[in-house]
């Protein structure tokens, strides 16, 4: 990874040297700037201080593994702890995350300022606090929270309203993340932000996909799921059943080989099937304007190079009618050339030919 940032560099050696296995303290003690690498015991306890997950059953440590893209991306993110949040704990955050769907945030920074330690009991720490926790806990952009402003009214504003567009129509299986990057050639950016996913970027030449599967699990089992309106988590996962069929062996293989180069979040390519009665855009409300956008950016782009033209099925006539007609011109080039040959060959014989007919 010739391209990867120092604090990459320093993530992937400190994961690379078993820094997880080593005796730490714990999320109260531990400076979260300091030491972001929390051992086995500490990320359980992470895990029930922000989520209420209990993990005491004989198979938890496997349990616990499943959580390794979601878990990488908190201590990932601890590596840029803002200055003034420096003496901060991993605790000081468990908490922090537990106010904010308590009120409006001007109420929510109030709280969270007194529950910072001394170094960080000011308005601006308690706002960086809060942006913070948003985007290493709840993997949410909370930027662009309003002071008098609920969090659940925030989601709404932003992305969870219900659509307006009328369109009736079924999604294609050829509408999925690999043909977007393979076929289409939209390049997928994998994000770590729940309010970006399916986002069209500029010249429609990207697609945000949030890929934190394992996240949703926690929101669907904790009272934190309470900041967004009823269906959205399971709305969320049936576009990521569209966008990674788990019944599509090429999507399959594509992701995955993605999965491993990236690491990410390995059960976002085990989502439910969808059976084509389930896959109408009708049936998606609170994600429909981004996919409707997305889909208008599918159709209308066009395959460059000859591989991305094999790749292209959306549309199966014109598929076998460009490559019949690629064949026809080549045999008929083939045909010319040989014509050619020849008639170069009666007028131009080779020498052994001339010596023959002399004799």
């Amino acid at each position: 990874m010739p391209n990867a940032s120092p604090l990459k560099w320093r993530f992937i050696w400190n994961n690379h040297n078993n820094l997880h296995s080593q005796t730490s303290n714990t999320l109260a003690e531990a400076k979260a700037s300091v030491r972001p690498y929390l051992t086995t015991n500490c990320r359980k306890e992470f895990l029930h201080e922000c989520w209420g997950l209990q993990l005491n059953n004989l198979g938890s440590e496997k349990e616990l593994q499943s959580y390794q893209s979601y878990l990488h991306h908190y201590e990932e993110s601890c590596l840029c702890v803002p200055t003034s949040l420096a003496d901060c704990t991993h605790e000081h955050f468990c908490k922090a995350v537990q106010q904010l769907q308590k009120g409006t945030r001007k109420s929510c920074e109030a709280t969270i300022k007194s529950l910072l330690p001394q170094t960080s009991q000011n308005p601006e720490a308690a706002k960086e606090c809060i942006n913070f926790v948003g985007r290493a806990i709840l993997l949410i952009d909370i930027s662009g929270w309003k002071m008098d402003e609920i969090l659940p009214n925030f989601i709404i504003r932003v992305i969870a309203s219900d659509s307006k567009q009328e369109d009736q129509y079924r999604m294609p299986l050829s509408f999925n993340a690999r043909t977007f990057a393979e076929v289409a050639g939209i390049k997928i950016l994998w994000s770590r932000d729940l309010l970006s996913h399916l986002e069209m970027g500029l010249n429609d030449s990207t697609l945000a996909i949030f890929h934190n599967v394992k996240v949703l699990q926690l929101y669907e089992q904790s009272a934190l799921g309470a900041i967004f309106p009823d269906a959205f988590i399971d709305e969320t996962r049936r576009t990521l059943s569209l966008m990674l069929p788990c019944a599509d062996k090429a999507a399959v293989k594509w992701f995955n080989s993605k999965q491993r180069r990236i690491g990410l979040d390995i059960t976002a390519g085990n989502c439910p099937h969808l059976r084509a009665t389930q896959r109408n855009i009708q049936d998606f409300n609170l994600w429909r304007d981004r996919l409707i956008i997305s889909k208008e950016a599918f159709d209308s782009s066009q395959p460059s190079g000859l591989l991305q033209f094999w790749r292209d099925d959306r549309n199966r006539v014109q598929w076998w009618t460009f490559w019949i007609a690629i064949i026809v011109f080549l045999l008929t080039l083939v045909g010319v050339i040989e014509s050619a040959l020849q008639v170069y060959k009666a007028y131009y014989p080779s020498p052994q030919l001339q010596t023959s007919k002399v004799r």
